[in-house]
């Protein structure tokens, strides 16, 4: 794929484009994430508007189409202001292989160097590319979380990873 890809903040009116991405990654990989499609697929457009706001949520583009995303949420008390986690990231399945998913947690990782000493990151067990793209990114394994997802009666564990950025 030679496609040029663009990367950028996502604000309120890339709701739209965001939701549609939030809600197929949620539908592909219902074990990835803490929250379900059930959920989330009953919130309007203006409610992903108001995440965006609110949040922090970079997205990588291909065109006019919205490819990839990636949120990072800094801690709010004063004590743990220090650490931000990484969470929803996603690729679509046609754009992976390519890069797309390593640079957009480069550009999570560059805005987090200006805000916090640390980034901690949850994987579900098994994901092997997603755990070769953070390891290859510095991250490194400090527990695991049994039982983190259960989708009906199975359960998917959880690997706790974490990215030093200053003097910890």
């Amino acid at each position: 794929m030679n496609q040029a890809i663009f990367l950028r903040r996502l604000g309120r009116n890339d709701a739209g484009p965001y939701r549609e991405l939030r809600l197929l990654a949620l539908q592909l990989h219902p074990e990835a994430f803490g929250s379900s499609f059930e959920e989330e697929s009953s919130l309007s457009e203006n409610a992903f508007a108001e995440r965006l706001d609110d949040g922090l949520v970079f997205g990588a583009w291909s065109a006019e189409q919205l490819v990839g995303c990636a949120g990072l949420a800094q801690r709010e008390k004063t004590k743990l202001r220090h650490k931000a986690i990484l969470w929803g990231m996603f690729v679509r399945h046609e754009m992976r292989g390519n890069g797309v998913g390593k640079r957009l947690l480069e550009e999570v990782l560059d805005h987090a160097r200006t805000c916090c000493e640390e980034v901690l990151l949850t994987v579900v067990e098994g994901n092997t590319a997603a755990q070769a793209m953070y390891t290859g990114a510095g991250f490194q394994e400090y527990g695991r979380e049994p039982g983190a997802i259960k989708l009906g009666s199975h359960y998917y564990h959880e690997l706790l990873m974490r990215l030093p950025l200053k003097g910890l």
